[in-house]
């Protein structure tokens, strides 16, 4: 188990200095000590398994990467303190992850892990994600895990972690598996693996989409998750969809949220990806993503993955 670093104790100013100016900058976090703070929130660091494929402190480095970026996103970490743990375990790279109450996740890591798919890799800040967003019933699990799905590629995109193209082209390549089959009921009822991911993030994409559209770019899902948070409603905290509904359309003076739920999650309401994608400007031709910045909704499509 990793030590903890200790808190060092505060530093008066001098009297008739200003505290921000004697504070000095920002303390960098040590790395390879096994916990750190994000925006106040204490993130512990723990290893398991085999020995870890990297040096601690890149390993920890991939941690606190993730974690500020879904930091700035919500602009605040969602839970006080979250212990991730790092199971060295097969030979391949990073594997997948589990997160539980607000307070624990753990991603498996192979003997093949390098820097270069820590920089690049997506599960922790998938995880990370349903920190900040509460627990809902098991018929409920599409919400969940669909904006964690839908949200981190966005997440990292406003970082400069990963580009709109890629972005687009996972979602063009990808987000047909939510739409409904036949004999589909709605998303709180159909619980394939393909309706509970990628139907749930089409259901949040399509939220995001009709937020901007009804405000000219002025709300978004970012408002939803926010709004959210400061009711509450973390990893930590066990709500009803329709909480979540009414929070969602409080914090955005709308009811886009409601009425979508009605349409996809209480009905197996279809969306055409295709006209969509043409009015966004997205265009995925064997794998390569082109853009058309005089599509009808291309500010929307540019806002979504913007700083």
């Amino acid at each position: 188990m990793a030590s903890c670093r200790p808190t060092p104790e505060p530093v008066a100013p001098a009297r008739g200095s200003d505290p921000a100016e004697a504070a000095g900058p920002a303390a960098q976090p040590e790395l390879g000590s096994g916990t750190f703070d994000v925006e106040g929130a204490t993130i512990t660091v723990l290893f398991d398994g085999n020995d870890p494929p990297l040096p601690p402190e890149e390993m920890e480095g991939w941690v606190l990467r993730s974690a500020t970026m879904v930091s700035d996103y919500l602009g605040e970490f969602p839970v006080p303190s979250l212990e991730v743990t790092l199971v060295g375990r097969g030979w391949g790279g990073v594997g997948f992850g589990m997160h539980q109450d607000g307070r624990w996740v753990t991603v498996y890591c192979g003997r093949r892990t390098n820097p270069r798919s820590l920089e690049n890799d997506w599960v922790m800040v998938h995880e990370m994600l349903h920190a900040g967003f509460p627990d809902l019933t098991r018929d409920h699990r599409w919400m969940q895990e669909g904006l964690s799905t839908y949200l981190e590629p966005i997440v990292r995109a406003r970082a400069g972690n990963t580009t709109e193209e890629s972005v687009w082209g996972r979602w063009t390549r990808s987000m047909h598996h939510g739409r409904p089959r036949s004999g589909d009921r709605g998303l709180d009822i159909t619980h394939t693996w393909g309706r509970t991911y990628w139907g749930g993030a089409l259901f949040w994409m399509i939220a995001d989409i009709e937020l901007r559209k009804q405000t000219n770019n002025d709300k978004s899902l970012r408002d939803v998750v926010r709004g959210i948070l400061r009711e509450g409603g973390n990893g930590r905290a066990n709500w009803s969809t329709r909480r979540v509904v009414e929070v969602a359309d409080a914090a955005t003076g709308t009811t886009i949220l409601s009425e979508l739920y009605a349409t996809m999650a209480e009905a197996p309401g279809d969306i055409d990806l295709d006209t969509l994608y043409e009015e966004l400007g997205v265009t995925n031709i064997d794998g390569e993503v082109f853009f058309d910045d005089d599509a009808p909704l291309a500010h929307i499509r540019r806002a979504i993955t913007r700083p």
